[in-house]
This record gives structure tokens, sequence and C-alpha cells, in this order.
């Protein structure tokens, strides 16, 4: 398991987190509202 998570942890860092074709959609329309990134997320709440 630690093998995983480590081989996990080295591709978001290289590649990020990227969606499948249609996930950004799918969460927009769940959310009600457009996406933002975790940088935009963490100004917004320590501002």
């Amino acid at each position: 398991m630690a093998y995983d998570m480590r081989q996990m942890a080295e591709r978001f860092g290289s590649d990020g987190m990227i969606p499948a074709p249609g996930d950004v959609e799918r969460l927009t329309a769940l959310l009600g509202r457009p996406l933002h990134s975790y940088r935009d997320y963490v100004a917004q709440i320590a501002g």
C-alpha cells in the first residue's frame, strides 16, 4: 500500500489531477457554479 501511495503522490506532483472527459461539466452542473483552483480557495478563506 505504501508503494501505491508513493506512486500516486508522485503522479499528482508531476501531472496534477487531470480530469477525465466530461468531469468538469458534470461537477459544474452538480455544484451549480464554476470550479475553482485550490489556490483560489485558500486565497478566499485566508483573505
